[in-house]
């Protein structure tokens, strides 16, 4: 499984940037909803945040990808057409496209195991897909034969740009197969670190 963090990481100098938006006095918490939260150490929570990007980013392209192929009218017609011929594959390709998502992640700050805030992300990814073709077996999309792909996207911490990254037309070769239906593409929050 293909992740945002592959295409994301590694990003270096990241550690100094994460400092440096929450040092930022811009940059504001969520506890339980808005407002500013102030914490010593930041030092030690944008490191403590750095090691946990990873799962923040643990968000499929796959899921991504079929999320965005699903609502298709196009492709709902060709999974609506595959429901009636039940064992029998449908191969559909698809013109040149681009696909946008948006995710919102957070990271939860613990003191004394309550919830004291959040730490909140955004991340945003853009793909280009040319030659795509889908194969559509029983109402669900099995296997996605890609072509070229090309993207950018951005990580961002509160208002700070954490990571600006631009990915060139490469060739996928081969199939990247799926055999399920996706059921959310949100990861769930991930617990920071205790906070003194």
């Amino acid at each position: 499984m293909v992740t945002l963090s592959q295409f994301f990481l590694p990003a270096p100098g990241l550690a100094t940037r994460m400092a440096d938006a929450l040092a930022d006095e811009g940059l504001a918490l969520q506890p339980g909803g808005v407002g500013r939260l102030p914490i010593p150490g930041w030092g030690m929570l944008s490191s403590a945040a750095v090691r946990q990007i990873d799962s923040l980013l643990n968000i499929s392209i796959q899921d991504i990808l079929i999320g965005a192929w699903n609502k298709s009218f196009t492709v709902g017609q060709q999974l609506e057409k595959s429901l009636k011929s039940p064992g029998k594959d449908i191969f559909q390709q698809l013109a040149e496209h681009k696909i946008t998502s948006r995710h919102e992640p957070y990271l939860t700050l613990l003191k004394d195991g309550q919830e004291i805030g959040r730490l909140p992300f955004s991340v945003s990814i853009e793909l280009v897909l040319q030659g795509a073709v889908l194969r559509i077996r029983d109402g669900e999309i099995k296997e996605i034969e890609t072509g070229r792909i090309k993207g950018k996207g951005t990580l961002k911490c509160g208002g700070a740009t954490l990571i600006d990254k631009e990915l060139q037309s490469i060739s996928v070769p081969g199939t990247l197969a799926v055999g399920l239906k996706p059921a959310s593409i949100l990861p769930a929050p991930s617990p920071l670190a205790r906070v003194s």
